[in-house]
């Protein structure tokens, strides 16, 4: 029932954090590598800055990559499926939001495999960076909570042998 009433909390904070570590990078690569006297479509205007339109885009993405890491995270909906399952379909969802955001949007041009390697390389990397801060969340959280769970037996042994 707790877990329900934190939904808003949970899809705030993630929303908050895929919309900051998904504008930091793209504002850096249009500061580093785009022609500012060349016309871009997509992300980029005139003067190499992000457009308007394309903050709009990053931030629906966000919401829809944040909908989708409540609803396969928490354990409101999908509680009976291994973590595992739910960080791969996770992964997967977002490879496939995250795509047809660029072909849609044209993020960058459909014709150049490199830009779509490099996309693939940026996601997969930064996706690895996250799901290795769960693990290690996760263990952590594991130490404390068996440490805390022997610390209770042993407090609930003393007590039967008074």
């Amino acid at each position: 029932m707790d877990e329900k009433k934190n939904i808003g909390k949970l899809f705030g904070r993630n929303l908050s954090a895929t919309f900051v570590s998904a504008m930091m990078p793209i504002t850096l690569a249009g500061m580093l590598f785009v022609d500012s006297e060349a016309v871009h479509e997509g992300l980029f205007q005139l003067s190499g800055g992000i457009t308007f339109e394309g903050i709009v885009q990053i931030f629906i993405w966000s919401c829809i990559i944040s909908g989708l890491m409540v609803a396969l995270t928490s354990d409101i909906w999908f509680g009976k499926i291994m973590l595992l399952w739910r960080v791969a379909v996770l992964m997967l969802s977002a490879i496939v939001v995250s795509a047809g955001f660029a072909v849609a949007f044209r993020w960058f041009p459909l014709n150049v495999w490199e830009a779509w390697a490099t996309f693939l390389v940026f996601f997969i990397a930064g996706f690895g960076g996250g799901l290795a801060t769960l693990v290690a969340k996760t263990k952590i959280e594991d130490k404390r909570y068996n440490r805390l769970l022997s610390e209770y037996k042993f407090k609930r042994g003393d007590e039967r042998n008074d």
